[in-house]
């Protein structure tokens, strides 16, 4: 004999009633997916120039006050080397110039429509690629630091962000427009 318990279920039970509308983890997954390629196509808008250089002497002036630290906290000498597309911090270790190639202080390149300029006491120092590059501002232990102007530039623009370091280490920003 089989118990009421153990009975097959009514057709009714097995028969699922189709529902009308949409689950809410349905909605949910829907969402999630148009945030994503919101994401995806913000991220792939170009943003504006003027920007991107105001980003790149941002991110200068932070590592250049960075580096004064640096050499203060770890009594140690580091310097600053340019080329046109960009700039390379060096350690002394025992007698020579060392590349430091860890963190912030790692070589920066600028975005091929940046140009950038280094006056040292207000000369230009000419900028070549070809040319191993070598250090040109010198960081001092005691957080003095060779006086420099870098400026960056838009090509085919008068706008220019420049960047000038005094002796005892303080950094200002300029936004010239000629």
């Amino acid at each position: 004999m089989i118990s009421k318990y153990m009975r097959r279920p009514s057709k009714l039970v097995l028969q699922r009633k189709k529902a009308d509308g949409f689950t809410l983890i349905e909605v949910m997954i829907v969402v999630v997916i148009v945030a994503i390629l919101m994401g995806a196509v913000a991220m792939s808008i170009p943003r504006d120039i003027n920007d991107l250089m105001k980003e790149q002497a941002n991110r200068f002036q932070a590592v250049v006050s960075l580096s004064q630290d640096e050499a203060i906290m770890q009594s140690r000498e580091l310097a600053l080397g340019f080329t046109e597309s960009g700039y390379t911090f060096f350690e002394f270790n025992d007698s020579a110039w060392v590349v430091k190639s860890e963190g912030p202080f790692k070589a920066q390149k600028l975005p091929q429509n940046i140009l950038s300029q280094l006056y040292l006491e207000g000369v230009s120092v000419s900028l070549d690629e070809r040319v191993e590059v070598k250090p040109q501002v010198f960081i001092l232990s005691s957080g003095e630091m060779t006086p420099f102007t870098y400026e960056f530039q838009l090509p085919e623009q008068d706008r220019r962000i420049k960047v000038t370091v005094n002796a005892i280490g303080d950094v200002e920003q300029e936004i010239l427009d000629q």
